[in-house]
């Protein structure tokens, strides 16, 4: 959506919250999941899907890609489990107005399935962790 001047129209923010799993063993993934709770205010709830998840949610689906619970139950992965956070984190709306519509959603979808693979995760045994 975009107003005559062809701006993006920002909707009001979502306060309902979402819960987002993520893979904790990226310290890349911890970093940014803790950005988007404490910018969420509540709002973004984490959970690490290297440890108890529900049975709904697919551990090697949720490490390939983030997935997000909406508060009804409804499931998203990949770019779209992103737009659902940055509706609900002050001053970040922007990102999910202009990555929304689907000519931009679908390949940004597309190139973070493809990286995503390529993080960096932590490794640990014998106490020591080492990053691959």
């Amino acid at each position: 959506m975009a107003d005559t001047a062809g701006r993006p129209i920002l909707l009001p923010m979502k306060t309902d919250p979402v819960i987002a799993y993520y893979d904790g063993a990226c310290p890349l993934c911890v970093h940014e999941m803790k950005l988007y709770e404490r910018r969420g205010q509540g709002r973004v709830i984490l959970e690490d899907v290297n440890g108890d998840i529900p049975g709904d949610v697919d551990r090697q689906a949720a490490l390939d890609a983030l997935h997000l619970r909406l508060q009804d139950g409804t499931l998203l992965t990949g770019w779209d489990a992103f737009i659902a956070i940055w509706e609900r984190c002050p001053g970040m709306g922007w990102l999910a107005a202009i990555t929304r519509p689907w000519p931009i959603r679908k390949p940004l979808d597309a190139i973070y399935r493809f990286l995503a693979p390529y993080r960096p995760r932590r490794k640990c045994a014998n106490g020591a962790c080492s990053l691959t």
